[in-house]
C-alpha cells in the first residue's frame, strides 16, 4: 500500500520520505479534566477521545506514536502502524516526568527509530503559556528565596496599603503556610507555578536540539495544540528544529484530537502535500470543530519557521527605535509624552488573556506583535525611525494569521465580553509585562528581565532563551518601566500559575449560542491620546532585576 507522504520543501531536496508519522506528546498528568475528557467520561486510556482520534488517523494511512500521561495512571506509549488501527500497541512507560526535555527528546528518538523513513509531525497537547522560564528547583532554598533574609514573602489583602520605606515584600494570593507557594519549603516558591507546568520555553528547544543531534530528522510541522504558544519567544526557540508551526496566540479550547482525523484524511485523499499545507490544515481543522460548536472563538496562525530570524531582527529594530525615542527626550516631561504614546499603542493593540477575567485588554501582559506595530504608526515619534521599524515588522509578519473568529466565549457566559480576532493585523504574541505601569507584574517577569544574571547569585534560571539575548526587547521593557512605581520595583506579583485550559464545552448546543456583540474588548477605535493614570501604590514586591 502506498502511504500518503509530505513533499520536500524544495523540489530537489534529497531528504525524501515515504510516509508520515504523527508524534503526539500529551502531558495530561496534572489535569484531571484533560485526563478524563469530556466530563469525566473517559475513565480508561482506550476510552479517551484522543486515542479514538488517533485510531482514525492511522486508518487514513499515517503512522502514530503517542506518549500520553494521565492523572492517577501510568504514562502510556501508543503505537499504531499506518493503515492498521486494529493492531494498536499500548505499553506502559511507568510514570514519566513530562516536563523534562530529555523525556520529549527520548520519545522523538523512539518515534523516529520505529519509522525511520517517515516525515515527523509533532503535536504538543495540554497546557501552554507562551514564554516559560527554565528554573532549577534545586537552587530554591530559604536563602535564595529571601535574598539571604533581606525580605520575606507574606500575605496581605490590603492592596490599597501605602508604600512605605522598608516595607516587606508581599505576595497577594499566596501564603508561607501553603505548600503550593511557600518560600519555607525547598520545592516551592511564590514565583513558581504549582499547576499544569509544561516544558519551559528553553526546555522545549533543548529537547528538539537533543533529538536532532541524536539523528531525528528536522520536524516537518509542530502543532501547538494549546494556549498562547503562537508566541515569538516560543517560535524563535524551536525555529532551528522544524519547518512549520501551527498555533494559537490566545486560548485554544481543548478538543482532544477531534480535528486530527479530518486533517489526515485530506492528506490521504490528496496522496501528498507540503508541510505548509499540512500546517494550514491543522489550523483549519481546529477552526472547523470550534466554530461549529459556537461560542468557542479562537485565532489560528501558521508560520514558516525560517522566517523567525528576520522577525526577531525586526523586533530588535523596533525596540532600538523606541529606546532612542525615550532616551533622547530632552526632559522628564517630554519623556513622559513618549512613554504615554507607547502606552496608548499598547492599549489600542490586541491583547491576549493573562489576568483574571476573560476581557482581552490591558492590563493583560501578552500583546499581539503585528497589532502593536500597527498601532504605533498612529503616534508621532519623529525624528526616531519608529515608523519605518513598524512597517518592516508588519512586512515580516504578513500572512501568518489563518483565521480569527468574533464571538462571546462560553467561559465568559453572563458577561458582555466578546473575543474579536477579526483584524488582519494579527500574527503572534509577545511578552509585554505590566503595560499600564501599575507595578503589577506577571510572575514570569523577574526571570524574563534577568538577561544578564549576577554570577554571584545561585543560578535559579540556568538557561536563558536566545530571543531575549539577541534582541533589545528586554532593554526596551526596562526603559519603558524606568519611572514606574518604586523606581522599577513591582508593588504586586501576580500569582504564579499556568492559565487554566478552557476545555471544549462538549455539552454546549449551537441552538443555545450566547449572542455576542462583534467588536474588540478594549482595543478598538483610534484615539490620538489616552488619559494617563499614574500607578497606584499597593502591595509591595521586591525589586525586579
Amino acid at each position: 500500500m502506498t502511504l500518503p507522504r509530505l513533499l520536500p520543501e524544495k523540489p530537489n531536496d534529497p531528504a525524501r520520505t515515504d510516509s508520515v508519522l504523527l508524534a503526539v506528546y500529551a502531558p495530561f498528568g496534572t489535569d484531571p479534566v484533560l485526563s478524563t475528557f469530556p466530563d469525566g467520561d473517559s475513565q480508561t486510556l482506550a476510552q479517551h477521545p484522543l486515542v479514538q482520534g488517533l485510531l482514525k488517523v492511522a486508518d487514513a494511512g499515517v503512522h502514530v506514536c503517542a506518549l500520553i500521561d494521565r492523572v492517577d495512571d501510568d504514562t502510556w506509549l501508543v503505537e499504531i502502524e499506518a493503515g492498521k488501527p486494529a493492531g494498536m500497541v499500548v505499553s506502559s512507560r511507568w510514570k514519566q516526568d513530562m516536563s523534562q526535555p530529555r523525556n520529549l527528546a527520548g520519545f522523538l528518538r523512539h518515534a523516529h527509530r520505529s519509522r525511520p523513513t517517515a516525515a515527523i509531525v509533532l503535536a504538543l497537547e495540554g497546557h501552554g503559556a507562551g514564554f516559560l522560564p527554565e528554573i532549577d528547583r534545586t537552587q530554591l532554598d530559604t536563602a535564595t528565596l529571601t535574598d539571604n533574609g533581606r525580605f520575606e514573602w507574606r500575605f496581605n489583602a490590603d492592596s490599597a496599603a501605602p508604600v512605605l520605606p522598608g516595607d516587606s515584600p508581599l505576595l497577594p494570593g499566596g501564603s508561607p503556610m501553603l505548600p503550593g507557594g511557600s518560600p519555607m519549603l525547598p520545592g516551592g516558591s511564590p514565583m513558581l507555578p504549582a499547576n499544569h507546568m509544561p516544558l519551559s520555553t528553553w526546555g522545549l528547544g533543548a529537547a528538539l536540539k537533543m533529538a536532532l543531534e541524536a539523528g531525528v530528522p528536522r520536524l516537518s510541522v509542530i502543532h501547538f495544540d494549546n494556549c498562547f504558544n503562537m508566541s515569538v519567544e516560543v517560535l524563535h526557540t524551536v525555529a532551528p528544529y522544524a519547518d512549520y508551526a501551527t498555533g494559537y496566540p490566545n486560548y485554544n479550547f481543548f478538543t482532544a484530537g477531534a480535528p486530527y482525523p479530518g486533517v489526515f484524511d485530506k492528506l490521504r485523499q490528496q496522496g501528498s502535500a507540503t508541510a505548509q499545507q499540512l500546517a494550514l490544515w491543522f489550523a483549519e481543522g481546529n477552526h472547523a470543530i470550534l466554530q461549529a460548536k459556537g461560542n468557542h472563538p479562537t485565532a489560528g496562525c501558521v508560520v514558516r519557521l525560517a522566517r523567525m530570524g528576520a522577525i526577531a531582527e525586526r523586533v530588535d529594530d523596533l525596540a532600538d527605535a523606541l529606546l532612542a525615542a525615550m532616551r533622547s527626550a530632552p526632559g522628564p516631561d517630554q519623556r513622559k509624552v513618549v512613554v504615554q504614546r507607547i502606552m496608548n499603542a499598547i492599549i489600542l493593540a490586541q491583547q491576549y488573556d493573562t489576568e483574571s477575567g476573560f476581557a482581552l485588554e490591558t492590563p493583560d501582559q501578552l500583546t499581539d506583535l503585528y497589532s502593536f506595530a500597527s498601532q504605533l504608526l498612529k503616534f508621532d515619534f519623529r525624528p526616531h525611525p519608529v515608523h519605518p521599524a513598524c512597517r518592516a515588522l508588519q512586512d515580516a509578519l504578513k500572512g501568518i494569521k489563518v483565521y480569527g473568529d468574533a464571538d462571546q466565549p462560553w467561559v465568559a457566559d453572563g458577561t458582555n465580553i466578546t473575543w474579536n480576532f477579526g483584524s488582519p493585523l494579527l500574527a503572534m504574541n509577545i511578552f509585554l509585562p505590566d503595560p499600564l505601569l501599575r507595578g503589577v507584574w506577571d510572575w514570569r517577569s523577574p526571570f524574563y528581565l534577568d538577561v544578564n544574571p549576577d554570577p554571584a547569585r545561585p543560578p535559579v534560571q540556568p538557561h536563558i532563551i536566545e530571543f531575549v539575548k539577541v534582541t533589545d526587547w528586554v532593554d526596551f521593557l526596562i526603559e519603558y518601566h524606568r519611572d514606574s512605581p518604586l523606581d522599577g520595583s513591582y508593588v504586586r506579583l501576580l500569582p504564579a500559575a499556568i492559565p487554566e485550559f478552557p476545555v471544549f464545552n462538549a455539552s454546549f448546543k449551537p441552538s443555545q449560542k450566547v449572542p455576542g456583540t462583534p467588536g474588540s474588548t478594549g482595543a478598538a477605535g483610534t484615539l490620538p491620546h489616552l488619559p494617563y493614570t499614574p500607578p497606584a501604590a499597593g502591595l509591595v514586591g521586591r525589586k525586579a532585576r
